[in-house]
């Protein structure tokens, strides 16, 4: 059966079905049980060729920017990798810096790891914000995790904070930087002295947190 990508078979007593794992630079690699016949692999192979084409293929596109293969997660870089199982449950874990994506089909992942990206900040945020309120003295009223495209937090006269959950991206310290001048916002609503002096009080390096985000070295 002749098929139109290279791939490496690896066959373990460990597997207990087949799967395909494609890493960063466009490498695939078939895992199956060691007793697992070669014919159903390269049947298998040859279902989900149209899927591993496509993904090959924005490998390849992507190589100039090789960090769209990967991911930051506070600030720790991930390799993506996506597998396609279908005898497997869904999901997503993350072992030894990589993101494991795990797939029934040959389907997009892109809304499952943004779910995941999405809860996972939502959690944090939740709870430094809850955290860092008590020690600065602020209170609030509620959180909202949003999407934003040019703000990564904003304060409501109404004491609603909004967080971009893009942070997740970056080191915890500068996450909670972005919770301080937000919380801070509570006491002076606008840039004045007193509104850094008070951010400067809770995050002493916080010219430096807001350079990064500038930067955006981390997205």
């Amino acid at each position: 059966m002749s098929l139109n990508f290279n791939y490496q078979v690896k066959k373990s007593s460990k597997a207990r079905s087949i799967k395909i794992s494609i890493d960063a630079k466009g490498k695939i690699l078939v895992t199956a049980p060691k007793l697992y016949p070669n014919l159903l692999i390269d049947k298998f192979l040859k279902q989900q060729e149209p899927w591993v084409l496509r993904k090959q293929a924005e490998v390849a596109k992507l190589q100039v920017k090789i960090k769209k293969n990967e991911i930051y997660i506070f600030g720790e870089k991930y390799q993506i990798l996506v597998e396609v199982n279908p005898k497997q449950r869904p999901g997503l874990s993350i072992h030894d810096q990589q993101v494991i994506i795990t797939q029934l089909s040959a389907s997009s992942y892109q809304t499952k790891l943004e779910r995941f990206l999405k809860n996972t900040a939502t959690k944090y945020l939740s709870q430094k914000t809850a955290i860092l309120g008590k020690k600065m003295k602020i209170d609030y009223q509620k959180i909202g995790i949003r999407q934003q495209k040019s703000r990564w937090g904003s304060c409501s006269s109404q004491g609603n904070l909004n967080f971009n959950w893009r942070l997740v991206h970056y080191p915890p310290e500068i996450i909670n930087y972005v919770i301080i001048h937000e919380l801070a916002h509570r006491q002076e609503a606008n840039h004045s002295k007193n509104f850094w002096q008070l951010v400067a009080k809770y995050d002493p390096d916080y010219k430096k947190h807001k350079n990064a985000l500038k930067k955006r070295l981390y997205n």
